[in-house]
């Protein structure tokens, strides 16, 4: 049972511990390790290295309310991880997106957008699908989003009786009037798209001819749905199109509108590019739609890099900023994994798992099948896959806070919180050294 505690209480290291979103018991088990980022361009994200000492060597039984006892943390070890470099600084005022939704769902997904858009130059146009049915100031939610130092253009749908599937399509109208000379890539996302970096989604759209007419984005990673909808870039992905494609459709929208047979965005998208142009669809790996119910455990440890993530808080529920704030350290580490130990995973950014039986017969090479109607559907995609853990076999502290400190570095907070009520939670820490002054550099190679 929690119970508030007193303002002085804990002491200044562990008040973080306080918050109320964490909900951790009065009394907790708590561990801590310093990381000293060991910098690398050679690092292969298919690799689970071995680390031979175990991730944390001792653990402190401290009471969150209590002011009389005091409490005495361990050294903190540095141990060293080589990871990759820390994404270069710069701007996208190449990239625009488009979102549709309504006036609400667009204020409540600022947190989310303002981790990949704050700073960018990348602009965000949104059609406010409610802006018809009441009154709404969208200079005030441009407004809102300046203050996050974000370019948006909110506006009014192009018509008052269309859904918001359909919005999700003739956004493209939209989005071709607020496109710029520089503008090399177009958008379209659900307000739950997500990407952990935009520096990796510019890198990965490099690879691919804006001038040409260009139709990309990524299938469902379920071969049912892919069968369900057809082959197509799923919307939670990300659907990108180049301006040639763009301005070629921009006219026609009328047309694919009242011809269609099937009004989701995505596939709006599809059968008017199809029909009114000589474009096909160019998969980009690792743009992820996240078509997995419930428990997503399994992706997010099995070794992933992905460009997008999608349906973090409605299929399943994983704080997304603040797993992937890992990268303003060391850039493509997150969700990196290592060994620990003979017992110990770390998924950096997700979770610190201790596996009762140990990692000896564990196939690290396959994702664990954690999520609802996983089966053979998903092997074309993210498999092959491998069953289930059982809960008592697999320990698991899940990442539920990440701040970032004043020399640079990162606080990562990973809890165990049982799962009868009464259970006194566990917390791990790991804190970061700022990778930007004082680390180590590995020798090439």
């Amino acid at each position: 049972m929690t119970h508030p505690a007193p303002t002085n209480c804990p002491p200044p290291a562990l008040k973080h511990l306080k918050k109320p979103e964490l909900g951790l018991t009065d009394k907790i088990t708590y561990s801590r390790r310093c990381i000293k980022p060991v910098l690398s361009t050679s690092i292969d994200r298919d690799v689970v290295a071995n680390i031979s000492d175990p991730l944390f060597t001792s653990r402190t039984e401290i009471d969150l309310t209590s002011c009389d006892v005091p409490i005495h943390l361990d050294k903190c070890d540095p141990l060293p991880l080589r990871v990759p470099s820390p994404y270069p600084k710069s701007t996208y005022p190449h990239l625009i997106f488009g979102v549709a939704t309504s006036y609400q769902r667009f204020e409540e997904s600022l947190a989310s957008f303002s981790f990949w858009l704050s700073g960018s130059r990348a602009k965000i146009v949104g059609v406010v699908s409610d802006a018809f049915e009441k009154p709404r100031d969208l200079e005030a939610l441009e407004a809102l989003y300046a203050e996050y130092d974000i370019e948006a253009r909110f506006i009014k749908p192009m018509r008052a009786s269309l859904s918001v599937s359909e919005n999700h399509f003739t956004i493209i109208r939209d989005l071709v009037r607020e496109a710029k000379p520089e503008t090399q890539w177009i958008g379209i996302l659900d307000d739950d798209t997500f990407f952990p970096s935009l520096h990796r989604l510019s890198t990965a759209l490099d690879t691919i001819d804006h001038t040409q007419p260009a139709y990309v984005g990524a299938l469902s990673e379920d071969f049912k749905a892919v069968r369900n909808f057809g082959y197509m870039a799923f919307g939670g992905a990300g659907v990108f199109l180049s301006p040639p494609l763009a301005r070629h459709l921009e006219p026609k929208l009328e047309k694919c509108l009242d011809e269609a047979k099937f009004h989701e965005g995505d596939a709006l998208i599809r059968d008017c590019v199809y029909r009114e142009s000589h474009t096909k669809l160019t998969l980009l790996p690792d743009l992820q739609q996240m078509d997995l119910g419930k428990d997503a455990a399994g992706f997010y440890e099995g070794g992933r890099n992905p460009l997008s993530l999608h349906h973090w808080k409605s299929w399943y529920h994983s704080p997304v900023t603040l797993m992937s704030t890992i990268t303003h350290v060391c850039g493509d580490c997150f969700l990196q994994r290592w060994r620990m130990g003979e017992k110990t995973v770390f998924t950096n950014g997700y979770s610190v798992v201790e596996y009762r039986d140990g990692l000896r017969h564990l196939e690290l090479d396959k994702m664990e099948a954690t999520w609802s109607a996983a089966d053979s559907g998903y092997d074309f995609s993210i498999g092959p896959l491998r069953n289930k853990m059982p809960p008592e076999k697999k320990k698991s502290y899940k990442l539920l806070d990440a701040e970032v400190l004043p020399d640079g570095g990162l606080r990562q907070t990973y809890v165990f919180k049982g799962r009868k009520p009464e259970d006194q939670h566990e917390v791990l820490e790991l804190i970061w050294e700022g990778s930007r002054t004082g680390v180590l550099r590995s020798k090439p190679g």
